[in-house]
């Protein structure tokens, strides 16, 4: 056997043509039928175990298409959350779980119901496809935290194991920050934790932090028990809508005995890096959030043209879709109607194990010929653990509260667990927990290289003047205040405002020193965050990116600072007294795009403004948004183009009640000849616009004739 020179080597042939969607067919074996199950849920799984039990294999091939290689068991996650659980012992494997099934866990992408085909992303990321005579749809649905503003960007969801394990690590840095912080107002905030939602997920969760972090509390010197705070925030009159009232109001007395506090008949409004703003504008701070609440379909259910309810598919009482009799959806997916009191199956683990085993059995009615039975499900109970080794439960209409129903909780659970290898960890760990205390330990992730969006509403600072710099912002949505100086000090002074697509943060981070100004959120802001190490390494390979950098910081440099008889001089002129009519009337959202082009052509503008009927300022049109007008004409050449369509929103103006050299800076940092003028910034009705040369006009003049004036004492004195 010789080695092969790396000159007698032949390189490899790389396919060049351009990516193709492939095509599986049905099986070689003619006879051999195909069934998809889509989702490896509850109701996924129990479906691929029903038909294995009763189909044979050498007639029909099942396959199970899940993201994951296994089957999450969600009940059990706010204990792996909160260290009771090992994370790998609530995750069992599909393929050691379902035998005889094919398991794939690639994504599909779309569901070809007329011709009996599904495309999924391949392992190669290309698009292929697969053939079946009968598909059920379990693929449940997902977490959407941004239906609250902010709460995407700031708190946890609790959906997957991944989930549990960042919350998990994140509860162990705060205590690890509280234990040595010297402040008492940010020790409080680190132990600070808020769940919003009241539901199982969100008292369980709550129930199962509060736990952890009192029982830890023995292992930190410094962390006292006045110190923690756990607080469920719920929108009605009691937590667990689910239960009766007796044993809403058991769990509610027990979980403020154990130290959780509850506000209820309350919304969030927004989450922010400080904790959660409620609809009311009460602000409670935490430096944890859970979300519980927010959910949303998966892409590709929404690309089903079929009847829905609420986003969930629209089924017929055996659970096929109408005019489908091979498809069939069921779980957290499926508005599916319980013959047994007429009422939509609520999305919860006992309806959907229930559902997966009766759409089987419909299925093989199906493929025989026979006639397929409604669903139809008598539900057992409903269960909770409140922590404190404490629970509520109600079975077959037997209510149980305390320890029996908490011992009672854990038992049914793990005869619940899918495998007997589950069952038999599990329980060891809760044997363990009742004489050990859970572990410390955590996987500290490397905060500096990561990039993520943070929500801050008006007024809140982003960062302040002289923190440490570790991390560059781009604002995708709002504006923001560049501040020099404090109120408390000797006055704050507003040196520019940014509006979306602006960036800031970046002096600090090139010089490697503190923030040389504060960053305060003008209006609701959101605005993409890249660690110190991220920018560093883009900035460094993205010319463009660099010298876009380079040139704000020679911008952003005072102006005011080598010449302050400027800056006082345009401090005594009012901005009221500069601003001019616009030449021309307003754009409104719904006028046609040739008005805009028209009005710009005739008035030779630069940019029009466009307000809403209270003539409020929502936007501009200029000549450059003018060429989105034909991009959308030809994408769609009976699309009436509007001006809402081309517009840029939140466009940056000043009030008239602020300072000329606010207007000054702000036009220099966006290289503008003209601002709009509103009344103020809560009310903004445009009042017209302040144009620079006008500014520099008058600047100029008074500068001359103080130059003049002191020119004359001078010789008068002589």
């Amino acid at each position: 056997m010789t080695a092969s020179t790396p000159s007698s080597r032949k390189p490899a042939q790389r396919n060049t043509a351009p990516p193709r969607t492939r095509n599986i067919g049905m099986p070689e074996e003619k006879s051999r039928k195909r069934i998809l199950i889509l989702g490896g849920g509850f109701a996924g799984v129990k479906c691929a175990r029903t038909l294995t039990k009763h189909l044979s294999p050498s007639e029909y091939e099942i396959v199970l298409f899940n993201r994951e290689n296994h089957m999450v068991f969600h009940p059990l996650l706010a204990e792996v959350a909160s260290a009771a659980v090992q994370p790998k012992d609530v995750a069992a494997p599909l393929r050691q779980l379902l035998h005889g099934v094919k398991c794939r866990t690639e994504d599909v992408l779309s569901i070809d119901i007329a011709n009996k085909v599904v495309e999924y992303e391949g392992y190669d990321g290309k698009r292929r496809q697969m053939a079946y005579d009968q598909v059920v749809i379990s693929c449940g649905n997902t977490s959407n935290l941004a239906l609250i503003p902010g709460m995407d960007d700031h708190a946890f969801a609790l959906k997957t194991v991944g989930d549990a394990l960042a919350l998990q690590a994140h509860i162990m840095e705060m205590l690890e920050k509280a234990e040595v912080c010297e402040d008492p107002v940010m020790k409080h905030f680190y132990l600070s934790f808020i769940v919003v939602g009241g539901g199982f997920s969100g008292v369980e969760v709550a129930g199962e932090i509060n736990d952890l972090v009192r029982k830890s509390r023995k292992f930190f010197s410094t962390i006292e028990e006045k110190d923690i705070t756990v607080t469920i925030v719920h929108s009605g009159d009691h937590i667990l809508p689910e239960v009766s009232l007796s044993l809403r109001t058991f769990a509610e007395h027990k979980m403020k005995q154990s130290g959780v506090s509850m506000v209820l008949n309350a919304m969030a409004a927004a989450a922010t890096p400080d904790g959660v703003i409620l609809k009311d504008g009460t602000v409670l701070e935490a430096a944890t959030v859970v979300c519980t609440i927010g959910t949303t379909t998966l892409p590709v259910i929404n690309r089903i043209d079929l009847p829905k309810e609420r986003g969930r598919l629209k089924t017929e009482p055996d659970m096929s879709l109408p005019g489908f009799p091979h498809t069939w959806a069921i779980g957290d997916c499926a508005a599916v109607i319980n013959a047994e009191d007429g009422k939509l199956s609520p999305p919860v683990a006992q309806f959907a194990e229930r559902q997966g085993t009766q759409v089987a059995l419909n299925v093989i009615r199906r493929l025989k010929g026979e006639p397929t039975q409604p669903f139809s499900f008598k539900m057992m109970g409903a269960m909770c653990s409140i922590g404190g080794r404490s629970a509520i439960a109600e079975i077959m209409g037997l209510r149980i509260s305390g320890f029996p129903a908490w011992f009672v909780w854990r038992g049914v659970y793990l005869m619940k667990l899918p495998s007997f290898s589950q069952q038999i960890k599990v329980g060891l760990e809760w044997m363990c927990d009742l004489v050990f205390p859970r572990t410390l330990a955590h996987m500290k992730a490397d905060r500096s290289r990561r990039v993520s969006r943070a929500y801050h509403p008006t007024g809140d600072y982003i960062f302040h003047e002289g923190d440490p710099a570790t991390e560059f912002y781009v604002i995708q949505q709002g504006q923001v205040e560049v501040v020099k100086g404090s109120i408390a000090a000797d006055g704050e002074e507003i040196l520019a405002i940014l509006g979306p697509g602006d960036f800031f943060g970046e002096g600090a981070l090139i010089d490697s020193g503190a923030r040389s100004a504060s960053i305060r959120a003008r209006s609701n802001v959101e605005v993409t965050v890249l660690g110190r190490n991220v920018f560093t390494q883009i900035s460094s390979c993205l010319a463009p990116l660099r010298d876009a950098v380079a040139k704000a910081m020679k911008r952003r440099t005072n102006i005011w600072k080598n010449l302050p008889e400027a800056k006082e001089i345009l401090e005594t002129i009012p901005l009221s007294c500069l601003v001019e009519p616009m030449t021309n009337p307003p754009l409104r959202p719904t006028d046609a795009v040739e008005t805009a082009i028209e009005m710009i052509n005739i008035h030779k503008l630069d940019f029009i403004c466009v307000v809403n009927d209270s003539e409020q300022l929502v936007g501009i049109v200029s000549r450059s948004d003018l060429f989105r007008a034909i991009e959308l004409a030809v994408q769609d050449r009976s699309l009436r183009v509007c001006v809402r369509d081309i517009m840029v929103p939140e466009p940056i103006f000043i009030s008239q009640n602020e300072s000329t050299s606010l207007a000054l800076s702000t036009m220099r940092e966006h290289g503008l000849k003209k601002l709009p003028v509103v009344e103020s910034r809560d009310f903004p009705v445009l009042k017209g616009a302040v144009r620079v040369e006008n500014i520099l006009d008058n600047l100029v003049k008074l500068w001359l004739a103080g130059e003049l004036l002191v020119a004359t004492k001078s010789v008068h004195k002589s």
